[in-house]
Order: structure tokens, then C-alpha cells, then sequence
């Protein structure tokens, strides 16, 4: 979106218990107004480009469940640290329990469902591009190298997603920049077992470590994922260790 202060709900005039079928209403309501051949996008505030990635989000149940679970969690987050509160009338995410603290549980398990799927699928491609160049083991290795991964990069949800509030995340980037914190802790891990010792399943988990970055750094700023701190550059690491 153009501007990350709003949300696709927002930008399509949408409450977020809205069907799919009012989903699909507003968005050609709002697609036809911001097309560029009837309107300067200048003028509106909002691109044809805004109102299809809100429609791609929305449209899929799976997606928009992670991305309402990211939306509350930063308000989580922000009500917990900052002692923000949100204004009467505002727009909620979604209907949660009512104390905070199952509020909390609840959004820090969208979260690292999130999460979860998000390394699942950068550690998919990672294996792809392995496979291709000079693999360590077979596909059905890297696959179990890549489970343990999943599991600890989608760990310790709320500091992961604290450090990259810290680090600058907007609140839409939550998810991915969290699972990024994630593959430096990960990657720390890494260098501290290799040197005590470099094995064939260490090398494994730090080609996918060092990819896996690459394919989710992809979707944010180039300044925040500067700010996060960078491809760790396992591989190298331990060569250097070997």
C-alpha cells in the first residue's frame, strides 16, 4: 500500500468482519474509481496497484487470516509497550477474548502461524536453489533440515516481533520482519555450534538460513532489512570455522 497507516479494510471502506462477497463488491466499487483511466491517482491518495493487493490479501481466506492476525498483534504489542490505546470508533481486527492476556495469546499464535508459513515457504524455494547448484544431501534431507529450522525460527514470538518493531517494521511487515529477527538468532546459533564442530547437517541449515533471508528480505525496504541486520552469511562463517 501506498500508505501504512491505513489498512486494506480502509482502503476498500470495509469493516473487518465483512464477507467475501462485500470484499469483492468494494473492491470494483473502488477499483472503478481509482482506475488511472477516470482518476489521477495524485488526487485520490490510493494506485489501482493499492486496491489489487488489498483484493489478493482479502480475497484469500489463508492470507487474510495472516494478516488480520499480523494487524492485531501489532495493536497488541502497541497497547502492551507503548500504553497506546485506540480511539472510540476505531476499526478492530478482528473479535477477540476479552482479557488482555488471552487477547495477547491469541495474536501471538496468529502470528507464529504466520511465521511458521512464511519460513515453510522461503525454506522451500531455499531447497529449491540448492538442489540446483552443489547439494550437501537429497531433497528429503534438506526437507527435515528444514522442519527443525521452521520450529525455531517461528519460537519466541513477541521479542522477535518486538526487535523488529525496533528495528522500524511497520506494522503490515510485522510477520516477515519477525521471522528475519528470527534467521539472525537462528544463524548466531549456528556459528556457535560450528565452532565446536562443522558437519554436514550444520552446512545444510545455514545454505537454507542464508536463502531463506534472501527470499524474505525481498518483500521489505532495503533500509529495514539494513536495519535488521543483513543476510547472516552463515555458509561463510563456518568456512571459515572448518
Amino acid at each position: 500500500m501506498t500508505s501504512r497507516t491505513s489498512t486494506y479494510y480502509d482502503l476498500l471502506g470495509l469493516s473487518p468482519d465483512c464477507s467475501f462477497d462485500e470484499i469483492r463488491a468494494a473492491y470494483r466499487k473502488t477499483a472503478r474509481l481509482v482506475h488511472p483511466d477516470v482518476a489521477k491517482p495524485e488526487s485520490i491518495g490510493t494506485t489501482m496497484a493499492d486496491v489489487n493487493e488489498a483484493w489478493r490479501i482479502l480475497s484469500d481466506a489463508e492470507l487474510r487470516r495472516d494478516y488480520d492476525a499480523s494487524l492485531a498483534f501489532a495493536e497488541s504489542l502497541l497497547i502492551k509497550t507503548e500504553g497506546l490505546r485506540r480511539t472510540p470508533g476505531a476499526t478492530t481486527t478482528s473479535k477477540v477474548p476479552k482479557k488482555a492476556g488471552d487477547r495477547r495469546q491469541a495474536w501471538a499464535a496468529g502470528v507464529q502461524a504466520q511465521m511458521a508459513r512464511l519460513s515453510r515457504q522461503a525454506g522451500r524455494s531455499a531447497i529449491q536453489t540448492v538442489l540446483l547448484k552443489t547439494p550437501k544431501g537429497s531433497r528429503s534431507d534438506y526437507e527435515q533440515v528444514l522442519d527443525e529450522l521452521v520450529a525455531k525460527l517461528s519460537s519466541d514470538v513477541e521479542n522477535r516481533v518486538r526487535s523488529a518493531r525496533a528495528a522500524g517494521a511497520a506494522p503490515l511487515d510485522l510477520g516477515v520482519a519477525a521471522t528475519l529477527v528470527g534467521v539472525r538468532v537462528v544463524a548466531d546459533g549456528l556459528r556457535r555450534q560450528g565452532a565446536l564442530e562443522v558437519n554436514r547437517e550444520l552446512v545444510m541449515a545455514a545454505e537454507l538460513l542464508d536463502r531463506m533471508w534472501d527470499v524474505l528480505a525481498h518483500e521489505l525496504p532495503l533500509t529495514l532489512t539494513v536495519s535488521l541486520g543483513g543476510n547472516p552469511q552463515v555458509v561463510r562463517a563456518l568456512s571459515g570455522l572448518a
